[in-house]
């Protein structure tokens, strides 16, 4: 996706982490997060995201097509999971958890 405009985030709620797709925007100089899609608990997340890879054409959801992202987007966050870290280099919250 050219100029990617979200981000993953997560939320943990009674043990378990949640996987999201934020986008951050400016409004009146405050911050405000946007939740563009759930993909929901992590280890599912991830399940759900090797099939969208194996078969994208036919499982990716229409919702992320719409919003501009791509099989290239797809696997840089199946990477972030599994690494732990962002594109960018970045610790994210998984590093910290064994899936």
């Amino acid at each position: 996706m050219k100029g990617s405009i979200g981000f993953l985030t997560f939320n943990r709620t009674k043990g378990k982490l949640y996987v999201y797709l934020t986008q951050a925007l400016r409004d009146n100089g405050k911050k405000k997060n946007i939740t563009l899609y759930k993909f929901g608990r992590l280890d599912n997340a991830l399940e759900r995201m090797y099939a969208w890879r194996d078969d994208f054409e036919n499982k990716f959801p229409a919702e992320l097509l719409n919003l501009g992202y791509d099989w290239n987007d797809l696997h840089d966050w199946i990477l972030s999971l599994e690494t732990g870290y962002s594109k960018k280099g970045r610790k994210l919250i998984v590093a910290e958890i064994n899936v």
